[in-house]
């Protein structure tokens, strides 16, 4: 179900949108506490637009106008803050992402991807780059839990990989872009041998979202206004721990869990 929220929207959308309709976009999420106080006509000559194309823009984004559409705008966006303490700023991008991971949450995709998980006969978790350490990450969770998971952060294994997969097995792909093209074409190869496909990914209409049977999305950082942000997996590792603590729910699981703990204390 689509979220009611328009950021998200103007995310989840953004790929379809047409290349006036991204312009005007970035200077929506550029300028959102600003746009208030501005009219159609004045938008329009910031993006060097039409005003009918910021019309449509609106119907895009959920609205029938662009008075509705700034004031569904104007409820999202917080009060400036006063961000020269950098540990305040922090602890704020922090909270906006994990407020806005929480809230984009489709907690029936969450539990059937839990589900797929517990059944299947085997996982391979694909990313690249940052991704691929969030693949890694998520490996070792699954690990201790006694499942049968590997994790793959090289684009030729990847394909190798999928190759050799089947209907019983399952695929998780991370891409924060969704572009990445090792990752959708290796799910692409898998989907076609029969694995199931689960993409965690920014945005949707991408190749990576194309090729998951399940999509999780995740805010795209960029919202938070601040282009030198560097945690770009914050909102994908509050995917993976919703997804591990549900996972935990089931006794056998835990208990596996609590044996690797176990072990690995006694070697101390």
């Amino acid at each position: 179900m689509m979220s009611s929220s328009v950021i998200d929207i103007l995310q989840l959308e953004y790929q379809r949108f047409s290349a006036k309709e991204k312009e005007i976009a970035d200077y929506v999420m550029r300028n959102r506490s600003s746009i208030n106080n501005i009219n159609i006509k004045e938008l329009a000559a910031h993006t060097n637009t039409s005003t009918s194309t910021i019309t449509r823009f609106c119907k895009k984004a959920g609205c029938d106008t662009f008075v509705e559409f700034k004031i569904r705008l104007n409820r999202e966006v917080q009060k400036p803050r006063n961000d020269a303490n950098f540990f305040m700023k922090t602890q704020h991008l922090y909270n906006d992402i994990v407020n806005a991971t929480a809230e984009m949450l489709d907690t029936s995709r969450i539990e059937e991807v839990v589900k797929l998980i517990k059944v299947s006969r085997r996982i391979y978790i694909y990313g690249l780059g940052s991704s691929g350490l969030s693949a890694l990450e998520f490996k070792y969770r699954l690990s201790r839990m006694n499942i049968v998971v590997d994790a793959i952060t090289d684009a030729h294994m990847m394909m190798m990989s999928a190759s050799l997969l089947g209907k019983h097995d399952l695929v998780i792909g991370i891409s924060n872009s969704g572009l990445t093209t090792e990752v959708s074409h290796a799910m692409e190869e898998a989907r076609k041998r029969g694995a199931t496909t689960i993409g965690i990914t920014n945005f949707d209409h991408t190749p990576l979202s194309e090729v998951s049977d399940i999509c999780l999305f995740t805010p795209d950082i960029g919202r938070s206004g601040d282009v030198n942000f560097i945690n770009s997996q914050l909102a994908i590792i509050y995917i993976l721990d919703v997804v591990s603590l549900l996972l935990l729910e089931d006794e056998k699981l835990l208990q596996a869990r609590q044996q690797t703990l176990n072990a690995l204390y006694s070697e101390e």
